[in-house]
């Protein structure tokens, strides 16, 4: 069930930008947080331009908002560092969560990865179970952590390895992912964005949501 309003942070990204679209589509509102100036002439989408080192977000950003979609994520290529990665994909996405939380949000919904794991060894899946750790332990009314595999659709960046697996992922490895390790399925961003629509605020508690969980809520 769609909200009052919602606020996508990572509106720029292969996901937020079709949750963007998408709650535009339905008659939704958005506001957007973004690092640079971004106007828009729909009158259901307002672009909020902020400091995200020096998080402060104004009360406006928050009015009326129940439904937070944080779709903030990098590279280590691209951030320049181990450092500069974890920022992004724990500092900043906490933040922002914290903000919301106090400012009464409900609902929060978030994309990590699939096997997400705050003591794994490796870099990438341990960060991504660190942010699960700290946003599971807010006080939001419903917790979404989405934990897709591949995701497949348009980017502005496209990465060598992501462009290969973009086409032959779906169609020779996705059939051989039977059983558990379904969830390892690559999926689009289009297809997630819908489910994380069609999810938020369904479920109060922390809820961890998987390939099958994207497929099957898309209406």
């Amino acid at each position: 069930m769609l909200r009052s309003k919602s606020l996508v942070v990572g509106s720029t990204g292969l996901v937020g930008k079709s949750l963007v679209s998408q709650l535009i589509e339905a008659g939704q509102p958005v506001r957007a947080l973004v690092r640079n100036d971004q106007e828009s002439t729909n009158p259901l989408l307002e672009y909020l331009k902020i400091d995200f080192d020096n998080l402060q977000l104004p009360y406006e950003a928050l009015s009326d908002v129940k439904d937070l979609f944080v779709c903030l994520g990098t590279t280590i290529k691209k951030a320049g560092s181990k450092e500069a990665f974890q920022k992004v994909d724990i500092n900043y996405c906490f933040e922002i969560a914290r903000e919301a939380q106090t400012q009464g949000v409900k609902n929060i919904s978030i994309i990590t990865s699939v096997g997400s794991d705050a003591s794994a060894s490796n870099f990438y899946i341990k960060t991504k179970g660190v942010i699960e750790e700290k946003i599971a332990a807010m006080d939001f009314d419903s917790i979404a952590i989405h934990r897709p595999g591949l995701l497949i659709g348009p980017r502005d960046e496209l990465r060598t390895a992501e462009l290969i697996g973009q086409k032959i992922y779906p169609l020779l490895l996705n059939p051989l992912l039977m059983g558990s390790l379904r969830r390892y399925r690559c999926i689009k961003g289009g297809t997630l964005a819908r489910a994380m629509i069609n999810l938020s605020g369904s479920k109060e508690g922390v809820n961890f949501y998987y390939y099958d969980d994207f497929k099957e809520n898309q209406q």
